[in-house]
């Protein structure tokens, strides 16, 4: 169709053939030879044009087709990086939502735990404060007693004025001293405690002594071995100890880990004792104990042989 379309085009034109000079001028389509080989050059033409662009439209195609791979590639890979990101985002929510929930529990059970210690400190609270009221009512009767002390005194001095009996004013006079001594000073102080069962293979580090013979102001524990100050003051502890057999045993006397006496009973002879003595300034809530150096082993008795006493001075 194209051929025939060039073929009525040319033979009805006339052809323009450029000279040496530059201008150009009119020459009519002589013969067929000219006709055809003028298509054929028409052709080679209209062929290479149309290769170009059919190269250039396959080029167009293949990078089409690459770029829609790429951009499928990419589809695939932003679907990808869409559920991760969900599946992350899901998980995000879900941690989130087990950490709240965490700590709404903490909070409840921080919120219950504040309730419990406010409850036990309005109740202990309130027996403190009942005990000063005692202490108070106490402290007010010792007052009374300490006026009627006075009084007594004072009576006491006037029937010594008065009366032909001075001695036995005086001995009237010296008790109520006393007595009134004995309620300023307190209750006494001491205590002593003892083994009643041997053992030849002790090696702990307190020695405990269960068996608790006296025990004035409760300062001694017979669970722990140890003896806690009630009050300032000066007191006196010994410790006797009898070694078990031929086995040798070092104990120590100690104020609040310091120590400061020791007995010692050898392994020269079998059943030796060993026993020391000290007196100690204590403050309220110091603590004295027996604590074992080296050795092992004890011997006592039915009646305490193995014994730990002290007593306020």
């Amino acid at each position: 169709m194209w051929l025939r379309l060039v073929l009525g085009y040319l033979l009805a034109i006339t052809t323009l053939i450029p000279e040496s000079d530059g201008e150009t001028v009119q020459t009519s389509l002589k013969s067929k030879a000219d006709i055809f080989r003028l298509l054929l050059n028409q052709e080679t033409l209209i062929r290479s044009a149309l290769e170009k662009k059919v190269f250039g439209l396959v080029n167009d195609v293949l990078v089409m087709k690459e770029i829609m791979i790429n951009n499928k590639k990419e589809i695939v890979y932003l679907k990808n990086e869409n559920q991760e990101l969900k599946a992350e985002t899901i998980r995000q929510l879900r941690d989130a939502k087990i950490k709240m929930a965490t700590l709404k529990k903490e909070n409840q059970d921080l919120q219950a735990e504040t309730s419990k210690q406010l409850k036990i400190a309005e109740e202990e609270s309130v027996a403190l404060r009942n005990e000063i009221q005692a202490l108070k009512a106490k402290f007010q009767s010792q007052a009374n007693v300490t006026n009627l002390l006075a009084a007594d005194v004072e009576e006491s001095k006037k029937t010594h004025r008065n009366l032909s009996s001075a001695v036995l004013s005086l001995e009237s006079f010296q008790k109520n001293i006393s007595l009134l001594r004995s309620l300023v000073k307190g209750t006494p102080v001491a205590f002593t405690a003892g083994m009643t069962s041997y053992s030849s293979t002790w090696n702990g580090d307190i020695l405990v002594f269960p068996h608790v013979i006296t025990n004035k102001g409760e300062g001694y524990s017979s669970s722990s071995g140890k003896f806690t100050a009630p009050r300032d003051g000066t007191y006196v502890f010994t410790v006797t100890a009898v070694s078990f057999g031929s086995n040798h045993l070092r104990l120590d006397i100690v104020h609040d880990d310091v120590r400061k006496v020791r007995t010692y009973s050898s392994q020269y002879a079998s059943f030796l004792t060993g026993t020391n003595l000290v007196v100690l300034e204590l403050d309220r809530g110091d603590v004295v104990w027996v604590k074992r150096v080296s050795g092992q082993g004890y011997y006592t008795e039915a009646v305490p042989l193995t014994t730990f006493s002290g007593f306020l001075l």
